[in-house]
This record gives structure tokens, sequence and C-alpha cells, in this order.
């Protein structure tokens, strides 16, 4: 092909475009004069009825419901240990757990799982000393291996711990008489107890002691689980320096939380708190030990809504106790952590009342606490079923209600943390009909009160109205399972 000139070739474009905007708008004028005319005949054909009103209407579909609290049974979030809700022996005092019937039928209704006990040997440094309880006030006379059996017979998996000044070869003749020989042997083992106070131990002394402890441990049954440091509360920089030297060792991470001399707006204020720590922990866990962060578990290890005197003397007998108690433990679930709340039997401080003073009238030996009713809002304390091994997505978008849920069994944890009454909207992913039993914990005078059943609701599409008091726990059970799972 010639080439063509740059002005032969602008005159040519401009005889082609002259000629193409000539076309257009010819067309243009034909394709309007068409549509005119079409518009016509139709109008025509409907005002004379030539054609008959289409009647058929395009349906819009309705939009999703509005929620307070929205449920999705099939979106598991995490899988929850089926020991999670544990507790502390702490009944230092008479009767102990082991001696007493009424407690221990308590704990087995409660359905506790991890249960810690404290313990060292009788004469420290001689290892053929006899195990025995290693708590303040406790009594020596209790044949521990006894007492372990007891709370195995309980349902029960113990968690026992011993102080980290402990040899090495103490510590590894208290695992050999209590896992490596034992006809029900221990696997969940502890070294040290708030080593950051007690002993005013720094970071890296207590990492050499736990160290030394967890090899010679590990020796005796390999087999075993062992967690430390204990701090007394979730001391980041302490964990910290303890992950950059033992966390190739470590099988779970434990560490405790009390909140200190707070107004109730505090303690409120606190709750974020414990679902933030465990969130910061697992991340410094992953970064510490990558190839074994999925291994490596959580505890608290020991937990209350506060320990400070005056505090828990005027909550902890109250409706409020039992709210925070259980907003708590269902951050500790929803964390992906394992819950050990302090404790079994003494003062405010635990599941049943046992010796102190303060308690309003109406309180005796092994009355279960507000924490107690707290916890089986979640384990049901047969009156419904346990909380399930899954974690599902909840969300609530009412600042004054935490939502937690399970699938396997189906059910929603609501806490209503104001102190009005609210009336709830609760949806939840199904396309069938369903229904909910509803169990209620509402404390307004000084004692106690177990959950009253408050009935039933239904849905057709999901969708459950909840009253909801202040400072309440309500417990929803799906009657009829999600049908949609994803």
């Amino acid at each position: 092909m010639h080439a063509t000139s740059r002005s032969r070739r602008a005159t040519a474009e401009r005889r082609v475009n002259d000629v193409n905007r000539t076309s257009r708008r010819r067309s243009r004028l034909i394709g309007l004069a068409l549509i005119a005319a079409v518009l016509a005949i139709a109008v025509t054909f409907v005002t004379t009825g030539a054609i008959s009103r289409s009647h058929k209407s395009v349906t819009v579909p309705p939009a999703g419901p509005k929620a307070d609290v929205t449920v999705d049974f099939g979106a598991g979030v995490r899988t929850i240990d089926p020991a999670a809700i544990g507790v502390d022996e702490s009944t230092y005092g008479t009767p102990s757990d082991i001696t007493d019937k009424k407690a221990q039928h308590l704990l087995k209704v409660l359905g506790v799982g991890y249960s810690r006990l404290w313990v060292t040997l009788a004469d420290p440094g001689n290892s053929a000393s006899r195990v025995v309880c290693g708590a303040a006030g406790c009594d020596p006379d209790i044949d521990v291996a006894k007492w372990i059996k007891t709370m195995q017979g309980l349902g029960e998996v113990p968690v026992i711990g011993f102080p980290d000044t402990l040899s090495a070869a103490d510590a590894a003749a208290i695992v050999t008489r209590l896992a490596a020989t034992a006809a029900n042997p221990v696997r969940y083992w502890v070294i040290g107890n708030e080593p950051d106070v007690a002993n005013q131990e720094t970071a890296t002394t207590y990492s050499q002691h736990f160290n030394t402890l967890y090899d010679a441990m590990k020796r005796a049954d390999p087999s075993i689980l062992i967690g430390g440091p204990a701090t007394l509360g979730f001391d980041q920089p302490f964990i910290q320096t303890f992950l950059d030297n033992s966390a190739s060792r470590v099988d779970f991470v434990d560490f405790h939380f009390y909140p200190g001399r707070e107004t109730a707006a505090q303690l409120l204020n606190e709750l974020p708190q414990m679902s933030a720590d465990l969130a910061t922990l697992r991340d410094m866990i992953n970064h510490a030990a990558p190839s074994r962060a999925p291994d490596i578990a959580i505890h608290v290890g020991e937990w209350n809504f506060s320990a400070d005197p005056v505090t828990l003397g005027q909550f902890a007998y109250s409706g409020f106790a039992s709210m925070l108690d259980a907003d708590l433990l269902g951050r500790i679930l929803s964390g992906g952590a394992d819950s050990l709340a302090w404790g079994s039997k003494n003062g405010p401080m635990s599941l049943v009342y046992g010796d102190g003073t303060g308690a309003p009238a109406g309180y005796t030996s092994d009355t279960p606490m507000p924490l107690y009713e707290a916890i089986g809002m979640f384990t049901g304390a047969g009156r419904f079923p346990h909380f399930g091994t899954t974690m599902v997505a909840a969300t609530s978008v009412l600042p004054d209600v935490d939502a937690f849920a399970s699938s396997s069994p189906d059910e929603v944890v609501l806490v209503n943390k104001g102190t009005g009454t609210l009336r709830v909207v609760v949806h939840v992913q199904s396309d069938n009909p369903q229904g909910a039993t509803v169990w209620q914990l509402h404390q307004t005078k000084p004692t106690p009160v177990p959950p009253v059943n408050v009935g039933t609701v239904s849905s057709l599409d999901g969708t459950f109205k909840v009253t909801l008091p202040g400072d309440s726990v309500t417990t929803l059970i799906m009657t009829n399972q999600v049908s949609n799972r994803r």
C-alpha cells in the first residue's frame, strides 16, 4: 500500500466524517419517527381496550430481620476444650472438698472441668517425703492422692501446681507418684504460682526454674503437659520474657485475672480487657513459637471479678456479680482459653460458700454463690445441656448486651450488663421454624437463686424476641437444629 500525504489524509478524513455525520443524523430522525409511531399505537390500543393491562407484579425480596443479636450456628469460630470450664480447689479449711459430700455433689452437678490443686513436699529437699497440700492454711494431713481420686470421680480434670523453687529431683518425684505410676494419672501441671509477686522473681529467673523443672518432669513422664508462668495479672513484659526463654517447651501459658478496688462502672470497663489480653497473648505465642503455637493452650488459671475485700464485700453476693462472672467466662471461652475460676469453696471468691465473714443472712456452708450460678448458665448445672465444644459467630449491636453461642448443642448466652430491662430481638441463621427454651438468672435479693425456666419462644424465620432484665444472664437452648449449616 502506498503512503498518503498528510494533507490528503486530512481531507479524506473530513469527507468521511461529513458523510458519517449526515448518515447518523438521517438514522436518528428515522428512529425517532418510528418510536413515536409505536408509542401512539400502544396508547391507542390500551385506551381502547384492544390490549389488556398486565396485572403481574415484580416481588421485591423482603429486607432481612432487624436483629439486636445475630447468631450463625454454622459459622464456627473455634473449638472449645471439653474441660475448659473449670475451677481452683480452694478448700483449705474444714470441711474440705474431700470430706464434704454436699460440696462434692454441687461440683459434680455443676459440671466442672479442669480443677487445680496446689501441692508440695512435706519436706522439700527430701524427695521421698509425702506429697501434701501446698496452699497456706490447708490441712497437710489430707491424702493428696485420695483428693485427686475424688476430683476425678466428680468428673474433674486435675491440674496440679507446685512451687518453681523446688529442686528438679523433688519435681520429678511428685510427677512420678501422681502421674507416672498413678492408677489415674494427672496429665496437667503448673510450675509456680504468681512468681512475679509471691517470690519477687524476675522473669529470667523464673524461666530458668521452669526450664529445669520442665525437663526433669518430662523425663519422669513424657506424656504430661506443663504450663506457666501463672502471673498475678496479665504481666505482659514478664510473660514475653518467659516466652523468649521457654516457648520451645511450654505446653500452655497461664495467667491470673483479678481487678482490684473498683466501682461498678470500673468493673464493667474491665470486661473488654479480658478479651484484649487473650488476643494479645495469642499473638505473642504465635510470634514466639510459630511452629508450635497451635499446640500451646492458654489457661486463665485463676480469675474472679475482683480480689479486693471492699469490692467483694459490696458485690460478691449480688446479681451484679453473677452477671460479671458470666460475662468474663464467655469472654475467656470466646478468646480460645480455658477457665479456672477462683475458687471452689471458702469466702466471697468461691463457687459455694464456706468459711468467712460478711455474708448476708441466709448463707450457710455450701450455699451456692452467684459465681456458681453464673457458671451454671454455661454448663447447665443439670438443668439443661452443657455449652457446646464449638464457639460460633455471635454479635450484638446493643452496648449493654454481650452474646456468646455454641453449636452442638445450639445455645446462646445473653448477658445484660445494664440496669434496665431490654426487649431484645435475636436472629439465628435458619430456614426452618424453630423453638428455644429460655433459662434466666436474675438475682435481686442478697441470697442467690438458681436460674429459672421462663418458658419457650418460637419462630418461623429464626427470629426470637426475648426480655432481658437488668444485671441478668439468659441462655437460649434451641429445640430444633438449624438446617442450613454452612
